[in-house]
C-alpha cells in the first residue's frame, strides 16, 4: 500500500488548501492541574492530561462528526474550540483567524444534558433568553428572528407547553433553539441524540445538517452512532486518549484504515468499528498518529474576516429586571406550595403562639419573662424561618447558573435572588404579628403591632443576605447541615435572651455586631418596653424589675437603638451579600458548565 501522503493528488491537495478555513488548531494540550494538601503539601491529585498536541482544521459548510471511546477527551476539545475551556492550556485555538476566547458569540455549544430554569413555558424560556442575548422583543427584527427559530425548529405549536412537559428530542430542539438564537457561524454539540429515540435522533441530526448545508460550521461529538445517523455527516474526527487520530471525509477515513490493512466488514456500523480499532490498541494508534503528522502539511490557514456576532449584554439594570421576572413566573406557577408553606410555617406557629402567651402582660414580674420569651420566639421564627428559606435557594439552580455563565452578570443574579425573597419578608412578618398580636396585652396595641411589624420586615433583609450567603458559600447540602449549626448558635446566643450581652468579655461581646438577630432582639424590645413606665412587684419578692428601661438593661439592649440597629441591619447585609457574591463568583471562575 502506498503511503498516506500520496493517496491524494497535487490538485487534490491544493483544492484543500485553497478552501477556507474556520477553525484552526495548532498543538493544543490541556491538562488537570496537580492538586496538593495545603498542610503537608503533597500532591493529592496528579496532573491529567486530558488533549496532547491536537492539530487541525476546521472548513466552512463542514459537518463533522467527533467520535472515540469514552475518555478519549471529546467534549473538551469541542468546548476549547468554543473557547470556554477554564483548565490550563497551551497552543492555539483560532475562529476565523482570531483567538477562540476573544469570539464570545461566534461559537455556540449545545450542552449534552438540558438544563432550563422550571416552571417557564418554552416561549418564556425563549423571550428571556431572546431579551438577555439580543435585546428587547419589541424590537421588530428580533421578533421576526425569533418566531422563524421557532418555525424552523418545530417548536410553534409547543410555545406555551412547559420545558418539563417536552420530550427528549424536544427538550434538544429547544437547546438548540437557544444557542441560535445569537446567529452563531460556529455550532457545537456535545452528544445531541444521547437518550433520544431513533426517529427524535434523526429529526435533530436533520435540522442540524441543514445548519451545516446553510453556511454553519456544526461539530457533533457522537457516541455509538447508528449507520443512519453517521453517514449524515460530511467528516469525521476520530480521538482517542486524548490524540486526534484521523480528520477527513468518511470514504477517506476508510481509505486511511484500510491502508493500515483495518477493513471494516459489510454491513457493519463504519463508526463503531473505527473506534474498536483505536480503543486499547496502541499499535493502531501509532500508525494512524504517524498517517497523520505526514497529513499534517495539507493544513490551510485561516483567512482573517470581520465577523459581527449579534449577540449583546444587557445593561445590570434590565439583567436583574429579567432575571427577577423569570422568577416571578416560577414563583407563580408554584403560588400554591408558597401559601401552604406560608399556612405550616406561619400562621399554625402564631396560633400556637397566640394560645401559649394569651393575655401575657409586661406590667407584672411574672408576665416579664412571658413577653421576653413571645419577643424571642417570634423574632426567631422570623429571622431564622427566613433565613433557611433562603438557603437552599442556589442548590437546584447552580447547574443553571453555571450554564448561562457570560450571558448576565454574576451581581445581576444575586441581587435578583435576593429581591425574591422581598415578598416573603413582608408576609411572613405581617402575618405572625396579626395572628400573635390578637392574644397578648400589648401597649396602645395598634400601634404597637405595627412598630413589630415593621421591626420584623426590616430585620428579614440581614436574615435573608445570611441565608444567601451561607448557600452561596456552602453549595453542598452536607457541609452546610455541619455548618450551619455551629454559626447559628454565637448568633442565637448573642440575642440577649439567654444571657447578659453587658457582662460578656470585650472580645466576645463583638459577635453581636455580625449577629442579624441581635438587631432584631433589640430592635423589638426598645418598642415594647419603653412603654411601660411600670411594672408591679408583689411584697413578698425582694428583686424585682421597675419599669421598662431595667428590662433593657438587664438584657443588655442599647439605649440609642434606632441608630445602632440601622446601621447594623445595613452591615450585616453587605456583610453577608458580600460572602455570598464571592461564593457565586467562585462557581463563575469555574466556568461554562458542561
Amino acid at each position: 500500500m502506498e503511503p498516506y501522503a500520496n493517496i491524494y493528488s497535487y490538485d487534490e491537495q491544493q483544492e484543500r488548501m485553497d478552501n477556507d478555513v474556520v477553525i484552526n488548531v495548532k498543538d493544543l494540550k490541556v491538562w488537570t492541574p496537580e492538586e496538593k494538601s495545603w498542610w503537608s503539601r503533597k500532591a493529592t491529585k496528579h496532573k491529567t492530561v486530558i488533549l496532547s498536541e491536537v492539530t487541525g482544521c476546521i472548513r466552512r459548510n463542514e459537518f463533522a462528526a467527533v467520535i472515540g471511546p469514552s475518555g478519549a477527551g471529546k467534549t473538551t476539545f469541542l468546548v476549547s474550540l468554543a473557547g470556554k475551556c477554564t483548565l490550563p492550556t497551551s497552543g492555539t485555538v483560532t475562529l476565523f483567524g482570531r483567538n477562540a476566547k476573544d469570539c464570545p458569540g461566534l461559537a455556540e455549544i449545545v450542552p449534552q444534558m438540558e438544563v432550563f430554569m422550571a416552571g417557564l413555558s418554552v416561549m418564556e424560556h425563549l423571550v428571556f433568553m431572546t431579551e438577555m442575548k439580543l435585546g428587547t422583543c419589541k424590537e421588530p427584527h428580533i421578533l421576526r428572528t425569533l418566531n422563524v427559530l421557532v418555525e424552523e425548529l418545530k417548536l410553534k405549536s409547543h410555545r406555551h407547553t412547559p420545558v418539563e412537559a417536552l420530550s427528549g428530542g424536544e427538550k434538544k430542539l429547544l437547546s438548540l433553539a437557544t444557542s441560535l438564537l445569537s446567529d452563531p457561524r460556529i455550532l457545537i454539540c456535545d452528544e445531541p441524540t444521547t437518550g433520544l429515540d431513533s426517529y427524535n435522533a434523526l429529526l435533530v441530526i436533520g435540522v442540524l445538517k441543514r445548519l451545516a448545508l446553510g453556511g454553519k460550521v456544526v461539530l457533533c461529538s457522537i457516541h455509538q452512532p447508528s449507520c443512519d445517523i453517521f453517514k449524515e455527516f460530511s467528516s469525521v474526527l476520530l480521538m482517542t486518549e486524548g490524540r486526534l487520530l484521523f480528520h477527513g471525509t468518511q470514504d477517506e477515513c476508510e481509505e486511511v484504515f484500510e491502508s493500515i490493512d483495518l477493513h471494516c466488514p459489510l454491513k457493519y456500523n463504519p463508526a463503531e468499528f473505527y473506534i474498536r480499532a483505536v480503543s486499547g490498541n496502541s499499535d493502531n494508534v501509532q500508525r494512524l498518529l504517524s498517517l497523520s503528522e505526514r497529513r499534517s502539511d495539507v493544513i490551510a490557514v485561516n483567512i482573517v474576516e470581520q465577523i459581527f456576532c449579534k449577540t449583546t449584554q444587557r445593561n445590570w439594570f434590565q439583567q436583574v429586571h429579567l432575571l427577577l421576572w423569570r422568577l416571578s413566573l416560577t414563583m407563580k406557577r408554584g403560588l400554591w406550595n408558597q401559601i401552604i408553606q406560608l399556612f405550616i410555617s406561619v400562621v399554625i406557629t402564631a396560633m400556637v403562639l397566640a394560645v401559649a402567651y394569651a393575655g401575657a402582660s409586661g406590667t407584672t414580674q411574672r408576665g416579664v419573662q412571658d413577653v421576653r420569651g413571645l419577643i424571642w420566639l417570634i423574632t426567631s421564627e422570623v429571622s431564622f424561618g427566613l433565613s433557611y428559606s433562603a438557603l437552599y435557594a442556589f442548590e437546584n439552580e447552580l447547574p443553571l447558573f453555571k450554564r448561562e455563565v457570560g450571558i448576565y452578570k454574576c451581581s445581576a443574579y444575586f441581587v435578583s435572588r435576593f429581591l425574591s425573597f422581598v415578598p416573603r419578608c413582608i408576609v411572613w412578618p405581617v402575618t405572625l404579628v396579626t395572628v400573635t398580636s390578637l392574644a397578648v396585652d400589648l401597649p396602645n396595641h395598634m400601634l404597637t403591632a405595627f412598630e413589630f411589624m415593621v421591626t420584623l420586615c426590616i430585620s428579614t433583609i440581614p436574615g435573608v443576605a445570611y441565608g444567601l450567603g451561607m448557600a452561596a458559600l456552602f453549595t453542598s447540602t452536607g457541609i452546610m447541615g455541619d455548618v450551619m449549626p455551629c454559626v447559628d448558635l454565637p448568633l442565637f446566643l448573642m440575642s440577649g435572651a439567654f444571657l447578659r450581652i453587658s457582662s460578656l468579655p470585650g472580645w466576645m461581646n463583638t459577635v453581636k455586631y455580625i449577629s442579624h438577630f441581635y438587631y432584631a432582639m433589640d430592635a423589638m424590645s426598645n418598642v415594647y418596653w419603653r412603654q411601660i413606665d411600670h411594672i408591679d412587684c408583689p411584697s413578698n419578692q425582694t428583686s424585682c424589675v421597675k419599669d421598662g428601661a431595667a428590662v433593657l438593661f438587664e438584657n443588655g439592649y442599647s439605649e440609642d437603638f434606632i441608630v445602632q440597629d440601622i446601621l447594623g441591619v445595613v452591615f450585616v447585609t453587605l456583610f453577608w451579600s458580600l460572602l455570598g457574591y464571592y461564593g457565586l463568583k467562585r462557581e463563575e471562575k469555574k466556568g461554562y458548565a458542561y
